[in-house]
């Protein structure tokens, strides 16, 4: 994306000079503003230069260790064709490590048609296993709303307000290990920790089959919840690390929709064992058949999930390139960078770290209420517990539509915000309905429940993918991914304890709440983009230019907003 726009801004001419075998004059003028290739130019509007600006300097040269080319601005042809010479379609980089400067991605071609091929090779390999991955991630977290159903709390002598203690403290080390799972998911390779953090979970989910008492089940839980967040927050490090920008929402959306898919699946696979003549009770019958499938997946998934691109055997030295700088150009600045303690925590002295986090905290509160407590809603209506389970279907179905309509239009017009708000709104006119419609009105309130369902899991991606989409740096989304994680599932400690036994069946209270609480998070929104909106065009302003994100190669933001060619992707 380093064409002419690039060069009519002093600021970014000095910062990238040479950028694709150009050299800048002092003016910040392009050398030759015919020596890019075409599809290497700006796509933002061409401003025309001021007038101490057209006096051009007429040679060329490329970054240092290339070899360096004098032209005419006639011979644009043999210009591009030393370009290219001197970045191969195989290059890997001058150490063969794929590391690049700035001057060789904005030189370098990419083929459309391998670019579609590692694209396919990545959605083929990655997103199948990450969508079950996440699928038993979900059902082994929530189904204890299906379990409770089926009266695991009465058989196991819970009392008074204990199983919302035992929701809570299920979240806090779910919160917590985002921490040391995001480390440990940088440190040694997010495709051998993930399988790790997901047999483990797993083996929690067989044991809650034989707990006996409320003690029992409160460390099973505790245990469960620091595998699962562990897991969380290293996943959406990871799929940042293969896709673009204006990729990354569908991709999350893919898995996330699981939460979801899980919902209607354990519902069906509740009501099936719940009506099963045995020893046991339905509902260890539930963590046995899904514990067992999630410990047998994860040995699946250590072999399935590829390293980072850089050593993905399944791509050729070409495609590999290509995956590395296709990234380089609109994702990050850096491919498969190494672990550095120091820039792990660098997004901590920034303020939207922390402001991001805690709209995550608000929309945590709306999807944990869909994912742990829409069995306990449904059952205000009086259904017996088998179609309770039953009902909880169709909600989640349509949340998983509704879900990908708002992804894929959101990546489609690259905004995220707007669309976030969206969601949010919906939660909002579904529980202030929900709470207001008498319990005998069941055909309304349970059509609220698709309101609340579809709002609730959409901000879960695309709230994230804008988290990464504005970090350009590996360790740095490490970390953010951790934080948004603890966020985000803080929500759950929240939602916890607002859908208090002593608010039941009607969960007035709790659902106002919910309510209020999703209003704040269109307020933050709000604030937030109007913050970005207004710093993109004062930086416009001060550079002469109109540019957005998409205009903005990422290699070349090594120090992130504070870079002057920095734009928020809003």
């Amino acid at each position: 994306m380093c064409g002419p726009a690039w060069c009519q801004s002093p600021p970014s001419c000095a910062k990238l000079r040479g950028a694709a075998g150009l050299e800048c004059t002092q003016n910040g003028e392009e050398a030759s503003q015919g020596g890019v290739a075409p599809h290497l130019r700006s796509s933002a509007p061409k401003i025309p230069p001021p007038p101490e600006l057209l006096s051009l300097s007429r040679t060329s040269t490329v970054s240092p260790g290339a070899p360096t080319m004098t032209y005419s601005s006639d011979s644009k042809e043999e210009a591009i064709g030393s370009i290219d010479a001197a970045v191969p379609a195989d290059f890997a980089g001058d150490n063969g490590d794929y590391r690049f400067t700035p001057e060789q991605v904005a030189a370098y071609e990419i083929d459309p048609d391998v670019h579609k091929r590692v694209v396919r090779a990545y959605d083929k390999r990655i997103l199948p296993t990450i969508l079950l991955m996440y699928l038993f991630s979900a059902l082994d977290r929530g189904n204890v709303s299906n379990a409770k159903s089926d009266h695991m709390d009465l058989d196991l002598g819970f009392k008074g307000n204990e199983w919302n203690t035992m929701l809570t403290v299920f979240y806090v080390p779910f919160c917590v290990m985002a921490y040391p799972g995001t480390f440990m998911s940088k440190k040694f390779g997010a495709h051998r920790t993930m399988p790790i953090y997901m047999a483990g979970w797993g083996v929690m989910a067989l044991v809650t089959a034989a707990v006996k008492n409320y003690h029992q089940t409160l460390v099973v839980r505790l245990i469960l919840g620091m595998f699962e967040g562990c897991f969380g927050a290293s996943l959406n490090m990871y799929l940042a690390c293969f896709y673009k920008r204006d990729e990354l929402g569908k991709r999350m959306a893919t898995w996330y929709s699981t939460v979801a898919i899980s919902g209607a699946f354990s519902g069906l696979l509740s009501y099936g064992l719940f009506q099963v003549k045995s020893r046991l009770h339905g509902w260890q019958l539930l963590f046995l058949v899904e514990g067992s499938l999630t410990v047998l997946f994860a040995v699946v998934a250590w072999f399935a999930l590829p390293p980072l691109p850089t050593k993905s055997t399944f791509l050729t030295p070409h495609e590999r390139t290509v995956a590395v700088m296709r990234l380089l150009k609109d994702a990050t600045t850096e491919v498969d960078a190494e672990f550095n303690l120091k820039a792990y925590f660098e997004p901590a002295k920034e303020w939207q770290t922390w402001a991001w986090a805690f709209y995550c905290l608000i929309y945590g509160v709306a999807n944990q209420t869909a994912s742990v407590f829409l069995t306990q809603i449904i059952g205000r209506f009086g259904f017996s517990k088998v179609k309770t389970n039953l009902y909880t279907v169709p909600p989640y179905a349509c949340a998983v539509v509704v879900l990908w309509c708002v992804v894929i239009s959101s990546d489609y017009h690259r905004e995220r915000t707007c669309h976030t708000m969206f969601a949010n709104l919906l939660v909002v006119i579904g529980t202030i309905t929900l709470a207001c419609v008498p319990v005998n009105h069941i055909a309304p309130g349970y059509f609220c429940t698709f309101l609340i369902t579809s709002g609730s899991f959409i901000p879960s991606v695309l709230f994230l993918s804008f988290v990464q989409n504005n970090t350009t740096k590996e360790n740095s989304r490490a970390f953010r991914a951790a934080v948004m994680n603890f966020g985000a599932n803080a929500g759950g400690i929240v939602s916890s304890n607002i859908f208090l036994q002593q608010f039941a069946p009607k969960y007035v209270t709790p659902l106002i709440v919910s309510a209020a609480i999703a209003a704040l998070g269109i307020c933050v929104l709000i604030c937030l983009r109007t913050y970005m909106v207004l710093d993109n065009r004062r930086r416009n302003r001060e550079q002469g230019v109109t540019w957005t994100s998409k205009d903005v190669p990422t290699a070349a933001l090594s120090n992130g907003p504070s870079d002057p060619q920095y734009r928020w992707f809003y």
